[in-house]
């Protein structure tokens, strides 16, 4: 089983937040996410969670679906795509976002 994920690195983008993923105890990037305000705004909706969590979450449910099929997550992408590739992955993502401290 892979390590978790964890946020290394966050800062701001023109339209939301990037940040830099890498594995547990790991040091080297993983991937990068983009999480633009309104992807932030669809999953937090009273702002409740802040935009790492929720990019976390999003990075975890992606990386779970591509687990499965043996695959990792790219170098980049927006969370946005998460929706596109994975079923189901709104409910998946709050039910994450529920799960963190």
């Amino acid at each position: 089983m892979m390590a978790p994920l964890e946020i290394a690195a966050e800062r701001e983008g023109d339209r939301g937040w990037i940040f830099d993923l890498r594995r547990r105890g790991g040091s080297a990037i993983e991937s990068k996410i983009v999480l633009a305000w309104v992807d932030y705004d669809w999953w937090s909706p009273d702002g409740r969670d802040p935009p790492a969590a929720v990019a976390l979450a999003v990075a975890e449910v992606f990386d779970a679906s591509l687990s499965t099929a043996n695959a990792t997550l790219p170098a980049h992408f927006d969370a946005s795509t998460v929706r596109k590739r994975v079923a189901g992955a709104d409910s998946l993502i709050v039910a994450q976002l529920a799960q963190s401290p």
